[in-house]
């Protein structure tokens, strides 16, 4: 998820709402089943997904409070994201059937002595290149088996060449080849996908730095802390860590931005076109490259005529018929209102939970189960050929 750097602001009072280990032993094994792989519950739409998060906090200055962030801190986050992805609180939303939960046990089966959270001294060059951090296998020793734990790495991101402010970045996930293959996610023929055979480290990585002074971690519109969730009006920011993170869980679970783009060699590029590329037919799309040029147009003449920002004006977006619409989709960027998944895009998360490998919670399919024997002696152990799909 990225900013361009001059949206990294506050509009005040404007928001109206209408708005285990290296030999991959199941965690069964433990008599452990924290996403409950091994329920009898039917899996329909009715059925809440409990998914275990881990959020591994890589620093190398514990007294510097954005890089060894406080656990209460990212407790909050996520209860922040579970009112999201739950829908209606603070507008019209579809619920996701999704519940992520503080992971209460490592992958050996040990209490964690903190809930969901471990820190780690991280001995590389600080802070991360976040791009070149999910591409690499040596970092598979941070995370732990992602077909039982979403994978939250927090630490402070190197800023980017670009004028631009990268607040988070996913790995999507992949697609069984098979009647259930879901459009836009790239295939693969196995279905149990262990740790060990694995060349790079599913995750989501979450930028703690500070810019300009503030810290990005604890960043947040207003809206979660009011009474009434801000349906009165609220200060809203476009840096929104709770968001962020909503975004990239989005990422991580099939979703693709609702603008225009295309792949390519590093994930995904905005296009100077307007079409509909997130295979759902009830997100409007536009053009995000001319939004940026009248972003930086209107907000450079507020400026010059000393007038407020309006976020009624901000938020406006042209789709491919040349209609006007309001943002509201977490899977949007620069400045949104950002309080709804639609129903396609819950189609497509309930399709990656029920059929997806290296995802937590039952499966429809046996995703996720003993692989063969067979194969796995007639490859010698070696990691899969594997796609990657990094989305800043």
């Amino acid at each position: 998820m990225k900013h361009p750097l001059l949206l990294f602001l506050m509009v005040v009072g404007l928001l109206l709402v209408s708005c285990k280990s290296e030999d991959d032993l199941p965690l069964e094994t433990a008599g452990i089943d924290q996403d409950e792989d091994n329920t009898t519950a039917k899996l329909d739409e009715s059925y809440v997904y409990q998914l275990p998060v881990v959020f591994h906090v890589l620093y190398q200055d514990a007294s510097d409070k954005s890089q060894y962030v406080d656990a209460n801190r990212l407790k909050e986050i996520l209860q922040n994201v579970n009112d999201l992805w739950k829908g209606n609180i603070y507008g019209e939303s579809e619920n996701m059937g999704v519940h992520f939960v503080l992971a209460k046990q490592d992958e050996a089966g040990k209490t964690m002595p903190i809930p969901g959270v471990e820190y780690i001294k991280y001995e590389g060059t600080y802070p991360i290149d976040a791009y070149d951090f999910m591409k690499q296998k040596s970092n598979l020793k941070y995370i732990w088996d992602p077909n039982e734990y979403i994978n939250v790495m927090v630490y402070n991101f190197k800023e980017e060449e670009k004028s631009g402010l990268l607040l988070g970045i996913s790995h999507m996930p992949l697609t069984i080849k098979s009647d259930s293959a879901l459009a836009g996610l790239e295939t693969t023929e196995y279905r149990k996908i262990p740790k060990n055979r694995l060349s790079y480290a599913p995750c989501t990585s979450i930028n703690s730095s500070l810019h300009n002074g503030k810290s990005i971690i604890n960043t947040q519109s207003t809206r979660y802390t009011l009474a009434d969730k801000g349906k009165k009006g609220y200060e809203y920011s476009s840096a929104d860590v709770n968001v962020t993170l909503a975004h990239e869980l989005g990422h991580y679970l099939g979703l693709h931005h609702v603008f225009a783009e295309e792949k390519n060699d590093k994930g995904y590029t905005s296009i100077d076109d307007c079409q509909d590329t997130d295979y759902c037919e009830d997100t409007p799309s536009y053009n995000i490259l001319e939004y940026n040029k009248m972003l930086t147009q209107y907000i450079k003449q507020k400026k010059q005529n000393h007038e407020q920002v309006q976020m009624k004006d901000v938020a406006k977006r042209i789709n491919c018929s040349n209609e006007s619409f309001l943002s509201e989709n977490y899977m949007d960027y620069a400045i949104s209102y950002s309080f709804r998944f639609t129903p396609d895009q819950k189609k497509r998360v309930r399709n990656v939970l029920y059929y997806s490998p290296l995802i937590p919670g039952p499966k429809k399919n046996g995703a996720n189960g003993v692989p063969p024997a067979t194969r796995a002696s007639a490859d010698n152990g070696k990691p899969y050929d594997l796609p990657i799909t990094i989305v800043k």
